[in-house]
C-alpha cells in the first residue's frame, strides 16, 4: 500500500489544496499588509480566485497546483503551497509614511496655485500625437481578463477636446473568446490625470506638508505629502519642480466616500439603487503617474491605475449583465498601466481608424450615441489567447 501511495505522488505531483486556508499577503520589506492582492489559479479547466482585504487577509478555498499572487505595485509571485504569510517584493521604492499636520509652510499654497496657473495656460495648447502601450487586467471570483493594446494616441488639446485612439496591435487573454476589448481604465488614467485635477478647489480642500527626508536631484525638486481636510480616505504625495512650476510625479489613493463624491452623484446612486438594487459597498482607487520631464512635463510618461469595487446588484437584465461582462464590467479588482512616448514619423490626420475616447464614467445615464461609442471601443480588432 505504501508503495502505491508513493507511486501516485510521483505521477500526480504535490497534492493540491482542498480545504479553506486563510493567509496574509504582506510587503517583503516593511511586512505591512497588502490590500486587494489577487490570488488565483486555474486547475481542472476552472478559474478561481481570492482577494486580500484591507488587513492583507485572504481565504483560499479552492484546489490548486500553482497559485499566482499579484498586485499592481508588487512583483508577481507563484507558489505551489500556502504558508501563513505570502511576501511580495515591491516594484517601486516605497517612500516612508509622512504625517501631514494642520500646520504647513506658508509658501506651499502660493506655489501650488502657481503650478495650477501654469498648467491652465499651457496644458496641451499644441495638438500632439504620442505612441502608447496599455495593459489592463481584471479578476473576479471565477473570471480572468487581460487586454494589451498599442498604437497611437491623439492627446487632448484646446482644439480637440477629447482623446482619440488608433490601435495598431491588440491581444485579449481570457477564459473564453466572447470577451471584447476594454479601454475603460485607459480613459480613467487620461481624464482623471493628477495635473489636470490640481485646481484651486483641490488646493483649498487639502493640507500639505513637505517631506524633509526626500532626496531630489537638485535643490528645486521637493516632495509634498497631502491629505483631504474633511475625509480620511483621500491622501497622497507629489514631487514638484519649484523652479519650472511643474509636477514631476504624483500618487493618490482615494476611498469610498471620496470616490462617491468626486466620481458620481447622490442622484445617480439613488436612481440606480431604486431601479436595479445597485449599491456601492466599497470603492478604492489608487493612481500614480510620472510626467514627461524632457518636454513640458504636462503629459504622463507612465501611469498606473488600480480600481477595487464591491457592490450589490439585483438587476435581472441578462443582456445588460452580459454586455458589462464582455466590456470589462463586473470585475471587482482591476489594474492597468499606460506608457506614452513621442510617436515615430507622421501620424495620419484623418484616418477612419481613429476612435474617440470619451470621458470615463462609473455610473451614468447614457444616450444612444454614447452607447455606440462604447460598442465601437469594445469591438476593436484583437488577437485572442486562452488563459
Amino acid at each position: 500500500m505504501r508503495q502505491t501511495v508513493i507511486l501516485l505522488l510521483l505521477l500526480t505531483g504535490t497534492p493540491s489544496l482542498s480545504a479553506q486556508r486563510q493567509v496574509v499577503v504582506a510587503d517583503a520589506l516593511t511586512h505591512e499588509p497588502v490590500a486587494q492582492a489577487s490570488l488565483y489559479a486555474r486547475t481542472g479547466g476552472q478559474f478561481r480566485s481570492a482577494i486580500s482585504d484591507d488587513n492583507g487577509r485572504a481565504t483560499v478555498g479552492f484546489a490548486f497546483q500553482r497559485l499566482t499572487v499579484s498586485h499592481l505595485n508588487y512583483e508577481r509571485k507563484t507558489v505551489g503551497r500556502l504558508t501563513d504569510t505570502l511576501f511580495l517584493t515591491p516594484r517601486y521604492r516605497q517612500a516612508p509614511e509622512v504625517v501631514v499636520t494642520n500646520r504647513e509652510p506658508a509658501w506651499i499654497r502660493p506655489k501650488l496655485r502657481q503650478v495650477a496657473r501654469q498648467k491652465q495656460r499651457h496644458y496641451f495648447d499644441t495638438p500632439r500625437t504620442l505612441a502608447y502601450d496599455y495593459q489592463t487586467q481584471s479578476i473576479a471570483d471565477r473570471s480572468y481578463y487581460r487586454f494589451a493594446s498599442s498604437g497611437l494616441l491623439r492627446m487632448w488639446s484646446s482644439e480637440q477636446k477629447q482623446y482619440a485612439l488608433w490601435q495598431q496591435q491588440g491581444e485579449i487573454t481570457a477564459l473564453d473568446s466572447t470577451r471584447l476589448t476594454d479601454v475603460a481604465n485607459l480613459r480613467r488614467m487620461l481624464y482623471e490625470d493628477f495635473v489636470w485635477e490640481l485646481d484651486a478647489g483641490f488646493i483649498r480642500s487639502h493640507r500639505f506638508s513637505e517631506n524633509g527626508d526626500y532626496e531630489g536631484r537638485n535643490k528645486n525638486e521637493i516632495e509634498l505629502v497631502f491629505r483631504a481636510k474633511s475625509r480620511d480616505d483621500d491622501r497622497g504625495r507629489m514631487v514638484v519642480d519649484t523652479a519650472r512650476c511643474i509636477i514631476l510625479s504624483a500618487r493618490r489613493t482615494t476611498g469610498t466616500a471620496t470616490n462617491k463624491a468626486e466620481r458620481t452623484s447622490a442622484f445617480l446612486l439613488t436612481w440606480a439603487h431604486l431601479l436595479t438594487g445597485y449599491k456601492i459597498d466599497k470603492w478604492k482607487r489608487e493612481y500614480s503617474v510620472r510626467y514627461d520631464e524632457a518636454g513640458d512635463g504636462l503629459y504622463p510618461a507612465e501611469a498606473t491605475y488600480k480600481l477595487y469595487m464591491e457592490n450589490t446588484d439585483h438587476d435581472t437584465d441578462e443582456e445588460g449583465q452580459a454586455y458589462q461582462r464582455q466590456t470589462g464590467g463586473g470585475f471587482p479588482n482591476m489594474e492597468a498601466t499606460l506608457r506614452l512616448k513621442p510617436a515615430a514619423g507622421e501620424a495620419a490626420a484623418d484616418s477612419a481608424r481613429w476612435l474617440t475616447l470619451p470621458a470615463p464614467w462609473y455610473l451614468r445615464l447614457s444616450s444612444d450615441a454614447e452607447r455606440q461609442q462604447e460598442i465601437d471601443l469594445s469591438n476593436m480588432t484583437a488577437n485572442f489567447r486562452k488563459y
